[in-house]
Order: structure tokens, then sequence, then C-alpha cells
């Protein structure tokens, strides 16, 4: 109760009390000799100010109320929750149907909750990471890799100009860590500016100085914490030491803390950039990652206007090199993040429209007790309980029912988490620290708190708004016009309005997986074993040396039992490796404005039937296609058709539009490929060209990192010539390791994985959604003919039959579920645009899709409305009058 309600009483009690004071001591005054007008006189005056008196007694006997207020509520609360514990208790059936419903709900919502926390809301542990920057070269809606050479002239400029503290680079490499097994490790080379870029402190030792990222300077290294962990258990003496990579010896001179393994993708280990003078002057090789740390007071829309500015003067400097780029930076945090952040958010939205279906549910099933329970709230509200008592009470009984189901929902998270961290595809950033930490717990809570009012509310306000007085006379709560039932129909139309979104959106990524399963990915990959080797700068110094060596290795692996065909590629399709170039036929200008983009394969003859890709027209490469004969190429389908539109390819000659005028280097088109979709089923086809090993551009060996795909086909498992594989890499090099070892069939799985596991997850949902919608169907049917028993016993005394009785009741049940279908058909319409973008082969307004779900959720609602109906006709006509239903 308000104290505006309670004030004046308190005014009266603060009055009488200074009223006492001033008689008794006026009394005193008198028997001392005052005459009675003297005495009242002398005892105003002793008192003091009263007035001060009177606002001190107000404020202390206002907080004593407050207190006892407050005592009083609290007392109150805790009976009701003990009440509402007991009442759970002796209701086991009621109890375990609503524990296990909002359980579900609650605790799906957390473990995703507990998934976006890790991924998206849980910042990087860069210190003030907002104020990092990725710094990327921007063209034709494209971000792209950056340079050396403008990063060389970006530095320069910053110098003069700081917008940034510090701009610093990454190159990723892989890097071969020798010893009793030699192991392929993700690197990288970066230049010293990128750990001061990031400042974030090493475990142990140092990180680059300057001094050290120079042409010939000491071989230093610094270890990610994994690889130290796992290669060197943890030894903090590593430091100082030196390891053999690439066949040289690096000391390492630090270790980075496992905060700055920031996913499972990241490198293994840092190496000094050093880039050498003709690098630093390079403005046509684009594979630099550059990060950047804005300078105190600078915006990033100042920092990209400078580096706009400069990056104008360089593409007019070096057009061939830079063409129309321009420079876009984007906060590191979201770059880290990726598509990861609105995926994560959107199965978010989908598990919390299953917690709304929970919570109409156990709704429903609150209403049906609520008027189970009528007389006993009358008897309450008889004997002084006013309606805002009784609402008080049903809420705290909703949260006994809320703070049960959080534990089951707690367990339910627990399980998921385990289920989700360990079934998600590679690539979502640090989803393996997904777990029951604080803020995953305090969202639990606050689900907690929520569903106790979406779903307690209503209940508690209709049952105590029920007419309490008639209760009592009458011994029940009726409702004899259903007109009051409109509450629980509207949370079954809810219901089946949420439940059809989940399953539309379900169906269609069902759909989108089995159109990518079924389609042609333009090669075979049935029987096929592919492997990757790098050769060292170390010991393969010239490119003949590096071709000698991939084809005695091709050669070896050719003559291995069980092997029918063997080919060398830059990249295989959704595999690691390859560039991109822009080609020009001839005919054209020279110029980048006429450029088709590319992506460029090096392969050797053959490669095309080991791969079981067809050659549409034309020829393969053979023997002939060496350095110094006529440089020739081979296109796809997707580039013919961009270069030479509507004529016939073969013989035509192409360039790179980053050649010099006065030496194009022109290629003749001797074969047409068939088309591969090299990036996964989810991708379009692009513009692709292949080259002979042979005739391999110098330049190119260090373009592709040195190294090889070596392909193998086989006539049964493909994996059974591994072992060949390993030992033809380990005559030619003993310190060498193959690695990304696997069969075409499993890499091509791994691309549909992301598919298959959001598939899987909203079908989970969506089926979740579906039976709880079956449930409350079903309860809204089975209470509404406990109710209607005599009504239906009266027809059935007058001729009804069972036929008509049931007709009655289940077009009674599907009024709700059809007014669901249709609100539920209008959101679908809207939430089905969120994944259009995971859509391949079907519409998101697909109307097959649509049609089907609506009348799968009109046979559930059938289904669940004949259960009660069948049971109401089994009950005798007599039996049904005489009753009290």
């Amino acid at each position: 109760m308000s104290w505006r309600f309670w004030q004046p009483a308190l005014r009266r009690e603060v009055e009488e009390e200074i009223a006492f004071h001033l008689e008794m001591r006026t009394r005193d005054l008198i028997t001392d000799g005052f005459s009675p007008e003297a005495a009242r006189l002398e005892a105003r005056r002793r008192l003091g100010d009263i007035d001060a008196m009177r606002r001190h007694l107000l404020t202390l006997g206002r907080e004593r109320n407050r207190t006892m207020h407050r005592t009083e509520w609290l007392a109150e609360l805790w009976q009701d929750l003990a009440y509402g514990f007991r009442t759970l208790a002796r209701n086991p059936g009621f109890t375990a149907v609503a524990l296990l419903t909002l359980g579900i709900g609650i605790g799906g919502t957390t473990a995703i909750f507990s998934a976006v926390n890790a991924v998206v809301l849980r910042p990087l542990p860069v210190p003030e990471v907002h104020r990092v920057m990725l710094v990327s070269e921007y063209s034709g809606g494209r971000l792209g890799n950056v340079s050396v050479g403008n990063l060389v002239d970006w530095q320069a400029a910053n110098a003069a100009r700081p917008v940034f503290s510090e701009l610093g680079a990454i190159d990723w490499v892989n890097l071969t860590l020798s010893g009793t097994e030699p192991e392929r490790l993700l690197g990288a080379r970066v230049t010293a500016d990128y750990f001061r870029a990031l400042r974030v402190a090493p475990l142990a030792g140092r990180v680059f100085t300057p001094d050290e990222d120079v042409p010939g300077g000491p071989k230093v290294v610094v270890l990610g914490h994994r690889l130290w962990q796992r290669r060197f258990a943890g030894d903090p003496a590593i430091v100082r030491q030196t390891i053999p990579l690439n066949g040289q010896a690096y000391t390492v001179i630090g270790i980075m803390p496992a905060s700055f393994d920031f996913s499972t993708g990241t490198e293994a280990l840092w190496v000094p950039a050093a880039f050498t003078a003709e690098q630093r002057a390079q403005h046509d090789e684009h594979y630099l990652t550059v990060y950047g740390r804005l300078a105190e007071g600078v915006s990033m829309a100042a920092a990209e206007s400078m580096l706009k500015e400069v990056q104008r003067v360089l593409s007019k400097r070096y057009p061939d090199a830079n063409g129309n780029n321009t420079v876009r930076l984007q906060p590191m945090m979201q770059q880290y993040v990726g598509d990861a952040r609105g995926q994560l958010l959107l199965i978010l939205g989908a598990v919390g429209l299953v917690l709304l279906i929970a919570c109409a549910n156990v709704a429903n099933l609150l209403l049906a007790r609520g008027a189970a329970r009528a007389r006993e709230l009358a008897i309450r509200a008889s004997i002084g309980a006013g309606k805002g008592r009784i609402v008080r009470q049903l809420l705290a009984e909703s949260g006994a029912l809320a703070v049960a189901a959080a534990a089951v929902g707690i367990v339910v998270a627990w399980a998921v988490i385990r289920t989700l961290v360990a079934a998600a595809p590679p690539g979502v950033p640090r989803l393996e620290q997904a777990g029951l930490d604080l803020p995953t717990l305090g969202f639990a809570f606050l689900m907690t708190g929520t569903s106790t009012l979406l779903f307690g509310l209503a209940p508690a306000l209709r049952a105590a708004g029920s007419n309490l007085q008639g209760v009592l006379r009458t011994g029940q709560a009726r409702s004899s016009s259903g007109k009051r039932d409109w509450l629980r129909q509207g949370l079954v139309s809810a219901e089946v309005a949420l439940a059809l979104m989940l399953l539309v959106g379900a169906t269609l990524l069902v759909r989108t997986a089995i159109h990518l399963q079924q389609m042609d990915p333009g090669f075979l990959p049935q029987g096929v074993l592919t492997g990757r080797l790098a050769l060292p700068a170390e010991k393969y110094q010239s490119p003949e040396e590096l071709q000698r060596a991939f084809e005695r290795v091709l050669a070896e692996l050719a003559a291995a039992p069980g092997v029918r065909r063997a080919a060398l590629a830059t990249q295989v399709p959704m595999g690691p490796g390859g560039g991109d170039n822009g080609l020009i036929p001839e005919g054209k200008a020279l110029d980048h404005t006429n450029a088709v983009g590319s992506r460029l394969r090096i392969v050797s003859p053959g490669y095309l039937a080991t791969m079981g890709i067809p050659l549409m027209l034309g020829r393969d490469f053979g023997p002939d296609d060496r350095a110094g004969a006529t440089r020739v190429m081979l296109v796809n389908e997707a580039l013919a058709a961009r270069l030479f539109p509507g004529e016939n390819p073969i013989g035509k000659r192409v360039a790179c539009c980053e050649g010099e005028p006065a030496d194009p280097r022109w290629k003749t088109v001797v074969g047409v490929a068939g088309n591969v979709r090299s990036s996964g089923p989810t991708e379009e086809v692009q513009p692709e060209f292949f080259l002979p090993i042979a005739q391999t551009p110098d330049v190119a060996w260090n373009w592709i990192g040195r190294a090889m795909n070596l392909v193998a086909r086989t006539d049964g498992d493909p994996m059974v010539v591994a072992p060949s594989l390993r030992e033809a890499v380990r005559r030619l090099d003993p310190s060498l390791p193959i690695f990304r070892l696997e069969t075409m069939e499993s890499t091509l799985a791994t691309s549909l994985a992301p598919v298959r596991f959001r598939t899987a997850l909203l079908g989970a949902l969506a089926a979740t959604g579906l039976l709880l919608a079956l449930v409350g169907i079903y309860g809204v049917i089975a209470y509404v003919v406990t109710r209607r028993r005599r009504e239906i016993g009266v027809r059935m005394a007058l001729g009804a039959s069972t036929g008509n009785v049931l007709r009655l009741v289940v077009g009674q049940g599907l009024r709700p579920v059809l007014v669901g279908i249709g609100v539920g058909t209008v959101g679908a319409l809207a939430a089905t645009r969120l994944v259009s973008s995971w859509l391949r082969g079907v519409s998101p307004t697909d109307p097959a899709t649509f049609i089907g779900v609506a009348m799968v959720i009109v046979a559930v609602g059938s289904v669940a409305s004949l259960i009660p109906a069948r049971r109401a006709t089994k009950v005798s006509a007599l039996e049904a009058i005489r009753s009290d239903g």
C-alpha cells in the first residue's frame, strides 16, 4: 500500500502524540502553581518548535510504516511462494508438463544466448578494440587485400598526417615445423606495428622490434598459446631456444596469451615480414591484411578520408596496379565476427519464438487451473482478500513454477551448449567459449522473470476478475456461452502462428539442403584424394627447382598401386590456394576497365580428367606446352561467355590486365572446361582459367606460396593410397609434411556442413514448436469438452450422433488453428526474407512450402482436437446431464 493512503492516519497519530505531551506538561505546570492559561503557554514554549517536531515525527512514522509494509510484503511473498511450491507438488501431472514445456523454452533460449554472447557480444581481448580498424582496398563492392607498396605509401602519409597511432599488416603463410613428425602450421608474417596496433602483451618474452623487421634480420618467432601447449607442453623455457622452421633455426622470443587465440583457425606462430626493397616498391600484388589503431580523437570517417586521398594519388600513379581502388575501413570486431553475427541472432530469434510458444502453452494450462480453483479463490475473497492480493498470490505461484522451470532450463541449456559446440561447422569464431558463465546465468534468470509475466499475468488477472460471489452461490465458474474463451483461443492462435513461422523457415532450409545435395558440383568427387605440399624457399629457390620437385612427386604418385590418374593444381574445388587476375581479350584496350575478373588455376596435364571435369571444347594441356612454347590456357564456360560472348573461344588470345602494353604476354585459348562450383555448392560459378605448370610465370610461385595440391583418382577407397602419397613426399624430402590430406567427398561434405547445421537446428526448433502447439490445442479442446459435458450430453440425449459431436468439437478446435495459420502466414512472408541469403533453389515465398506447412498444422490440429472429442462421445448422456460440468 502506498504511503498516500495511510498518510492521514499517520498525521492523526502525530497530532495526538504532540497533544498528549502538551497536556501532560500543562498538568505538571498547573500542579507547580501556574494558572491553566499560563501553564498551556509555558508547556508550548518548553516543547520548542512544534512544526519542526511534527515534520520529524512524520518522517519517522513514514519510515516505520515503509519498513512494516516491506516486511509484511516479503512475508506474504514467501508464504505465496511456499504455497506455490506445495501446490506444484500436489499436482505432479500439471507440474511435469509445465516444467518440461517452460524448461525447454528457457533452456534453448539460454543456450543460444550463450553462443551469441561468446561470438558476438563479448569483446575481443584487445584494449580499446573499437579503435582498431581493418583497412582494405575497395573496388566493385568488394573488400580486397593491400599491396606492400600501397601500405608503405599509406604509412608515409600517416607519418606526415597522423590518423593512426599504428598501421601494421599480416600475411598468412604455411610454415613447416620439423622434428620427429614434420608438421605444417598456419603461420603469419607480420610487420612490427601489427602487435603494437593490437596492444596485446605477450604471456612470456616479447614481440618483434622494428630492428628485427628488416631483410636479413635475425630469425625470430613468436608462438601462439595453443601451439606452445600442444607441441612444447607449455614449457616457458622454450623462450630464447631455437626451433626448426622451413629448414632454418628460429629463436623463440615470445609466447602470446591464450586470449590472443581469437578462434580455432587462428595462426599458430608469427615471424617478421621483413619486406625487401623490391617488395616495398611493388604495388600490383595485393595480399596483405592491414590493421590500424585510430589515433586519439580521430574518427573512423576522418582516417578513411585521409587514406582515400592517398589512394586516389596511387591509382593515378599506378593505374594498372590499383585501377579505381579506393579505401574502406571496418571495425575489427565487425570483420572478425562476420556472417556469424546475423546467423546466430536469427537463430536466437527463432528459439525466442519457441519460448513464446512455451509461455502461451503454460498460460493456457494456468487458465484451466484457474477455472478449477474458482471456488478456492472465491473463499479467499469472501474472507477479505482483495483482487490485488489474489493477483499477487497467483503471480507468486507462477514465479515458483518459473523458478523450478529455470532449474530445468539450465540443465537443458548445458546439454544444448555441449551439443551445439560439438556439432557446429568449423569457422564460427570463439564458439567453443560458450558456456554457463555469469552473463548466461543472468540471462536465464531474466528469461525466468519475463516468462513469469508472459504466462502468469493474464491467467491471474482473469481468475481475480471472475464473478467470485457467483461462484460461491453456484459452486462453479461458468462460461456458458464461451464468450470468455477468447483468451484461450487467442493463445492457441498465437502458438499456431509462431509454429507456422518456424516450420516454413525450416522447410525452406530442408529444401535448400536437398537441392544442394543433388546439385552437380561440376566434377566427380568419388574416389579422389587430395593433399597439399609446400616447398620452402630456403631449399627450393628457382622456379625450375620447384617444378622439377613437384613433377618428381607427381610421377611417383602416378605409379603407386591403386592410382588410376594423378595431377597437380594450385587449387582444388573448395580448397586453399589459387589467385585472381583480370583478363582482357585481344581486340580491346589493355586497360583495367576492360578486364574480366577470374580465378587462376595452375595445373599439370591431365588435371581435368583426374578431377572428372568435362572438356567441353578443344584440347587439354599436353607435354608440348612447356616454357618457350606458345603460351596457352584453358578457360571455363563462364569465362568464355564473358570474354567471347556468342563466339568460339578456341584460338582466341587473352592477356592479363596487369601486363605491360608493350609486352602483354598473350595466351592462346586451346580448350574450354566445364563449370565447377569451386567455392562450394552454395556459391555461384565464377570465371576461371587454367595455366600449364610448365609455363608458370616465375613471379606466380610467390603468389601461390610455392604450394601445390597433389590429386589422385583411385579405383576404390581413396584413403588407401594415402600412405603412397606420404611416401612419395618422403622420398623427395623427409622434413616436408603432406597436409590437408582428405577425400573430395569429405571436402564437399564439409562445404555443406553450415547448411546442414542451420537446417538441423531450425528444424529441431520447428519440431519443438509444433509439438508444443499440439499440446496447446489439445489442452484447450480438452478443457472445452470438460466444461461442455452437460451440453454434449443433452445433444446426445436429443439424438445427436457421435459423428455430429465429433464434427462440432473438432470444428471448434480448428477455428483458432485457422486464425493462427492466417496470422502466421503473414508473419512468415515477412520473416523468410531474413533467411533468403541462405536459400538455394527455392523462393522465400514458395507457395508449395506455405501450403504444405498449413496442411500439416491443420492435420495436427485435427488430431489434437479429435482425441478429447472421442473421449466426450464415450460418456453416457445420462451421466453427463447429472454431472456438474
